[in-house]
């Protein structure tokens, strides 16, 4: 069953769960949405996330429901999950006095009681757990909520007053909660001798900061600590441990302060072109602080899900960008509820506090737009201007064991490049000021055999032994078309026989056919991010085997833009994700001519793409029958003036029918290659700025 999940078309049935007056409760719709919350109550007790349990169900989707009662992997307090469906039942009960409403509520204290690890703490999910979610979870306020929770239980806070629970459980809630305050203050983050904040997931062993989904990296982070201070200062008669924790998290708060800024969003939500900008406000009243800032210098960054921190907000994807609140106002709550807490607790302490004081960054505290480079003693050859690229990738082993990691200094460089070994890594010290310009056809080709072995026709070739190979920070330019003979034949930038290829934030130009061409015989695996492409020619990006791109931006000119060979496996697939198209002329997204699989996500197109689908290539003949058929994907996708019907969501319709967000690199390539996690290992030579 396609569990009915919790965007805004469920926002109206979503809120009858949050229903808080009682004359709701004693109506007939209130029991039918109860009784469905009974029915999704796991054997452990507690319920699984971002389900709208108020929808009707049909008889077919309740048994799906029931069956799944038995599942012990999907229990969570995410997303307030349990602790929604808890208070739902203990204020139906209170109308009600059914006893079942009763019994459900408890079996749901008993699950949050199993859950708390010896240390006090809790993880996101329980009794089954996987990955992060092992981890002590501050996340979207989980353990908060949980303790609030346990704590009004045992002070009887309606709705859970009277009979709801007995004097035991109410003992074993209050036991619960002061753990979890132990648990908290061996969290908290201490620098330099001083308590600060809390990460929103800590080690359970530990207590040290751990990230979890590959956006929520270790850091400071502000939203989830400012609910954790607010819970503390309810706390009576605090301890001096309490206070002191208080007046450090108080006191990050105010240094860190976001001042003179303001967020700026643009366009539909939802839409690839909507925009989201922080931007100078010097007429903001009331300061932000980010989501997330770095452990090292306290400074404020943003994450796409590839796991590499950025400084600014274009530097990710408009998926992320748009999906996610990396900056806000919400911690200024935190301050008036100081100002009462000191008056009463720590008087001799109290902070001088204040909403309207200039920020960190206003003061110079940090450093916004920090972005650090490489240093020259990482890489293992240095090419400058005038010097061959090749001589540097002759000094490499002929099988390097680690990778070889060779900087190219700004110039032009007029050279073939062949890369005929294994983990070369090509970086360049500034995209746009590195060029490596060749002008060459199959025709014209000079150089067709290296070291015995035949080469193919391009700029950079990668010959069948050059995997897990990384090109960075380069400009490539096929500029046969420009400079010898006016022509759209086959001119590639970048060719490849290898497969783990990875180029990023470099600019591949050709004047015509098949500018990145990787083709791999057999499992061809290539990730490509933060690329420009510009081409006149047809196919300019065309892998054969799988491919993920993301954040790039594709600039054509009357011909097909994307091409796929996925022959030889089913599961073979070219990804692109929150990425540009334009053209100079009334342009064809993409074709194919083999079996193919296209997956696009959050991709935005101008006006000069064609209001047509990818397609088979040509009209006169049949060079591949394509017996896997047309499959073609998209979500989230628009084109500028609209379309006719083609670039409409039909993710339900692809093999095992993927969420937007499981289109990642890792699902790409079934498990088998994870890029994004080379490129984290190698970030102390790649890292960039994208332009």
């Amino acid at each position: 069953m396609a569990l009915a999940l919790l965007p805004a078309h469920a926002q109206r049935r979503y809120n009858a769960m949050r229903e808080t007056k009682k004359e709701f409760f004693k109506t007939e719709q209130a029991r039918l949405i109860g009784d469905q919350i009974l029915d999704y109550q796991r054997v452990t007790g507690g319920w699984p996330k971002n389900i709208d349990m108020a929808k009707p169900m049909t008889h077919e989707e309740r048994q799906q429901v029931l069956n799944d009662k038995s599942r012990r992997d999907d229990s969570t307090t995410d997303n307030d999950a349990t602790n929604m469906q808890m208070t739902y039942l203990a204020r139906l009960y209170q109308a009600t006095k059914s006893k079942k409403y009763r019994e459900a509520f408890c079996q749901g204290v008993e699950y949050l009681l199993s859950g708390q690890y010896d240390n006090g703490g809790w993880p996101q999910f329980w009794p089954g757990m996987r990955g992060y979610q092992v981890h002590i979870t501050f996340n979207d306020d989980a353990m908060v909520n949980t303790m609030e929770m346990l704590r009004d239980i045992y002070l009887q806070k309606a709705p859970f007053d009277g009979k709801l629970t007995d004097k035991a459980l109410r003992q074993k809630a209050i036991k619960a909660f002061n753990k979890g305050v132990e648990c908290i203050l061996k969290c908290q983050i201490v620098k330099d001798g001083k308590p600060t904040v809390w990460c929103q997931q800590h080690d359970r062993i530990t207590f040290e900061p751990r990230p979890a989904r590959a956006f929520e990296l270790s850091s400071y982070s502000s939203n989830e600590s400012a609910r954790i201070v607010a819970m503390l200062m309810e706390i009576p008669n605090p301890s001096e441990e309490i206070k002191r924790a208080i007046r450090g998290a108080m006191q990050w708060f105010d240094t860190y302060k976001l001042t003179g800024l303001k967020v700026v969003r643009k366009g539909e939500f939802g839409s690839p072109f909507r925009t989201t900008e922080l931007v100078k406000d010097p007429d903001a009243t009331t300061p932000l602080w980010a989501r997330y800032y770095d452990l090292e210098h306290c400074e404020p960054f943003v994450c796409d899900r590839d796991g590499v921190p950025r400084r600014h907000l274009w530097e990710i994807g408009t998926e992320r960008r748009n999906g996610y609140s990396w900056y806000s106002d919400r911690t200024a709550f935190i301050y008036p509820l100081y100002e009462k807490w000191a008056d009463k607790y720590d008087t001799a302490n109290k902070l001088n506090l204040s909403l309207n004081s200039p920020g960190a960054n206003e003061r110079g505290i940090i450093n916004m737009n920090r972005f650090s480079k490489p240093e020259l003693s990482c890489f293992d050859a240095i090419v400058n201007a005038g010097e061959r690229i090749q001589d540097a990738i002759e000094k490499a082993p002929e099988n390097p064991a680690k990778p070889f990691k060779i900087l190219i200094r700004n110039g032009v460089y007029h050279e073939k490049v062949i890369i005929d070994r294994p983990n070369i890594v090509l970086v360049g010290e500034d995209r746009d000021s590195v060029i490596i310009q060749y002008a060459e056809t199959t025709a014209s080709q000079t150089i067709k055999e290296y070291k015995g072995k035949p080469v193919h026709m391009g700029v950079i070739v990668l010959q069948d032994n050059a995997n897990d190979c990384i090109i960075s920070g380069i400009t490539v330019y096929n500029n046969y078309g420009s400079t010898v003979e006016k022509t759209t034949i086959h001119q590639m930038a970048i060719y490849g026989k290898a497969t783990r290829t990875i180029v990023i934030n470099s600019n591949i130009f050709a004047d015509g056919n098949d500018a990145l061409s990787l083709w791999c015989q057999n499992g061809g695996m290539y990730y490509h991010a933060d690329l420009y492409l510009r081409c006149p020619g047809v196919d300019f990006m065309c892998p054969r085997g799988r491919c993920y791109a993301t954040r790039c931006k594709f600039v054509g000119d009357s011909r097909a833009i994307l091409w796929h060979d996925g022959r030889g496996d089913i599961n073979n697939k070219f990804v692109v994700t929150c990425s540009s198209f334009d053209a100079l002329s009334p342009t064809k997204l993409g074709r194919y001519h083999h079996d193919h699989q296209f997956y696009l996500a959050h991709c935005r197109m101008s006006k000069n793409i064609l209001d047509s689908n990818i397609s088979y290539a040509y009209s006169d003949k049949v060079l591949d029958p394509c017996p896997w058929g047309l499959r073609v994907y998209y979500y989230g996708c628009e084109r500028e003036g609209g379309d006719s019907g083609w670039l409409r969501d039909n993710l339900d319709q692809a093999p095992g029918h993927p969420a937007f967000h499981g289109l990642t690199a890792l699902w790409t390539f079934d498990g088998k290659w994870d890029p994004e996690a080379r490129i984290r290992d190698l970030w102390y030579v790649l890292k960039y700025q994208t332009k």
